[in-house]
């Protein structure tokens, strides 16, 4: 009876803990989180920069901070831009090289700005 009574508490421990390693495992493996100013204007290492911005940046698109703000408030809140023109900003996310001195990938944040210097599109470029 006692052998009965372990096997069935072995088989709900087991269960308990297959699911709170399947629940970390989904939550640590979760890369997009909320758009942080600080941490966008961060600087350090290359790849440091480019990993915080890539799992920051869908939450600063879909949460539409930007559309409507000047390109003064933009800057502000970004920083300055690895490129610029009248009615464009373009923020570097991600820059993957091989064994090349060419990048093999890069992605861009892209914000146009309308007549009146606010910005009406943000959108990924790739």
């Amino acid at each position: 009876m006692t052998y009965l009574i372990m096997k069935k508490r072995l088989k709900i421990y087991t269960s308990i803990l297959f699911t709170i390693v399947t629940l970390l495992l989904i939550i640590s493996c979760s890369h997009n989180k909320k758009f942080d100013s600080a941490k966008w204007k961060q600087k350090g290492l290359d790849w440091q920069m480019t990993d915080v911005r890539e799992n920051i940046v869908d939450d600063l698109i879909n949460s539409d901070t930007i559309i409507g703000k000047s390109k003064e408030a933009v800057i502000e809140l970004l920083g300055q831009p690895e490129t610029q023109s009248k009615n464009k900003l373009k923020y570097l996310i991600r820059e993957k090289y091989s064994s090349d001195i060419d990048p093999d990938y890069i992605s861009n944040l892209k914000v146009e700005f309308d007549n009146d210097g606010r910005a009406t599109k943000c959108e990924i470029e790739k």
